[in-house]
């Protein structure tokens, strides 16, 4: 399958903030080129499975306030994962509608109408993937018979604006950090890839209908519920150095571990293992960000006993080693 032409290019109208209302001009890019502009600078990327799967994948090293426009390549009626590995994103999309995307809150979401803008602050590294399926296609992956969570994203409308904000546990972040992998080279690169999209999209479709679920059957905190899942989540990031027991937490807190955890995806969107997870990861980036420790000091702040292990995680959840984010911190 080639990778050229108008079916396979996406349209990237890009602005610094610096330079007004005028455009720099039209960036046209199928595999992945580097390109240099005012404000930012990086890889842009879309590849076209030829299944009615497409993946979208952007790393950008955004030096000033810019923004991008982007026109859609799909026709109206398809559902899209949105997620972002590293940064952060502002989306105003059509009819109004404003979004921050960061790598604890991706997006499920369709978007049939033209318009959609990005805005990136500057003074960060952006890795985003998005994967995108025609709905013919995802119906017929389901044997015609739609997820009941799925159902807003299913509907005859050719102008919908459909964006629901999507939790990115462990599995969907390290398919994400799969995509940016050196691995992901050679002549089966292409299908590794795909092979790596239609994984993603399980994944999503799956969190977002398990999560709209949850909603629906846990029952609300009582009042002083809520006092303990606060005070939980305090412990936890004060804590982050020391070992966090999950049972440990709901013993403290009077509650069954399942309660707790049922309580935190309430108040969170997350596990207690999952928010301690990502609590740690935060303040490893924040830590290595400031060029003021050691990979071995910073592994120890946020509970890792071993420096190893604690690579291992980092690169699971922002696709590069604790080491290359110092280095390239300290640049």
């Amino acid at each position: 399958m080639q990778e050229t032409g108008q079916s396979t290019d996406e349209v990237f109208d890009m602005f610094s903030d610096q330079e007004g209302e005028g455009g720099i001009g039209e960036l046209r890019l199928a595999d992945g080129d580097l390109f240099e502009l005012p404000g930012a600078s990086g890889r842009l990327e879309r590849i076209d499975f030829g299944n009615g799967i497409c993946l979208h994948r952007a790393e950008l090293n955004v030096r000033e306030d810019s923004r991008f426009d982007v026109q859609n390549a799909l026709p109206p009626g398809w559902f899209c994962g949105f997620v972002n590995l590293l940064g952060c994103l502002d989306l105003k999309c059509p009819k109004g509608l404003h979004h921050r995307m960061s790598p604890e809150t991706g997006f499920a979401m369709r978007i049939d109408q033209p318009g959609t803008r990005f805005f990136m602050p500057k003074g960060q590294l952006i890795r985003h993937v998005g994967v995108t399926i025609e709905l013919e296609a995802l119906y017929q992956r389901f044997d015609n018979e739609v997820p009941d969570g799925l159902e807003p994203f299913f509907t005859d409308e050719q102008d919908l604006v459909e964006i629901r904000p999507l939790p990115i546990n462990h599995k969907i972040r390290r398919l994400v950090s799969t995509m940016f992998s050196p691995q992901v080279t050679g002549p089966g690169r292409k299908l590794r890839l795909e092979g790596l999209s239609a994984l993603f999209l399980t994944e999503v479709i799956d969190a977002y209908c398990q999560r709209n679920l949850e909603v629906e059957t846990t029952l609300a905190p009582t009042v002083l519920e809520q006092t303990l899942i606060a005070e939980t989540i305090a412990k936890i990031t004060a804590q982050l150095a020391q070992p966090l027991s999950v049972l440990q937490l709901a013993d403290d807190a009077g509650m069954a571990e399942t309660r707790l955890n049922n309580l935190m995806k309430h108040e969170t969107g997350k596990t207690c293992a999952e928010f301690i997870r990502t609590e740690r990861m935060a303040r490893a980036r924040a830590l290595l960000a400031s060029g003021e420790a050691t990979v071995k000091q910073v592994a120890t702040e946020v509970g890792f006993n071993h420096v190893s292990n604690f690579s291992r995680s980092y690169r699971d959840w922002y696709g590069e080693s604790p080491a290359q984010a110092l280095k390239r911190n300290n640049a």
